[in-house]
């Protein structure tokens, strides 16, 4: 199956193959270790419910991208309520803010403010690509018009 090439998003083009004019083996497939898979599906579901959690518990959206932000650098990192616990040492409270970031002094809490920092300035660069983009798109369709 293969994107469209009528370029209609619903649509698929599928290719059939007859394998009696197939002269090379295809290459062998990878051996798949089940205790990794077994891993990687437990670290899938703690985080799809780790999510569910969220969202149940009323969780903005900053918030949920904020923990998906540092889960992705501290993967100890969980829900307490609203609050995000990083290591066990660091509570980030609503609204999610570098100010809300509380613990004992020191590295863990200098790194999660700075992991902290940094989700914001990027979502806020992302806003703001995303005005540039909007305006740019707006000037073309008013020359066009």
């Amino acid at each position: 199956e293969c994107p469209s090439s009528s370029g209609k998003p619903n649509h698929a083009d599928i290719l059939l193959v007859n394998l009696q004019y197939v002269s090379e083996p295809s290459p062998p497939l990878l051996f798949l270790c089940p205790l990794q898979l077994a891993n990687k599906a437990r670290t899938e579901k703690e985080e799809k419910m780790s999510q569910a959690y969220a969202i149940s518990a009323g969780v903005s959206l900053e918030g949920q991208q904020l923990f998906q932000t540092i889960h992705k650098t501290i993967k100890d990192c969980k829900w307490q309520e609203k609050n995000i616990v990083v290591m066990e040492e660091v509570v980030i409270a609503p609204p999610y803010q570098v100010e809300n970031c509380k613990g004992k002094e020191g590295s863990a809490l200098s790194h999660v403010r700075k992991i902290v920092e940094k989700h914001f300035r990027d979502v806020e660069s992302q806003k703001v690509m995303q005005r540039s983009q909007a305006q740019q798109t707006q000037k073309e369709t008013s020359l066009a018009s």
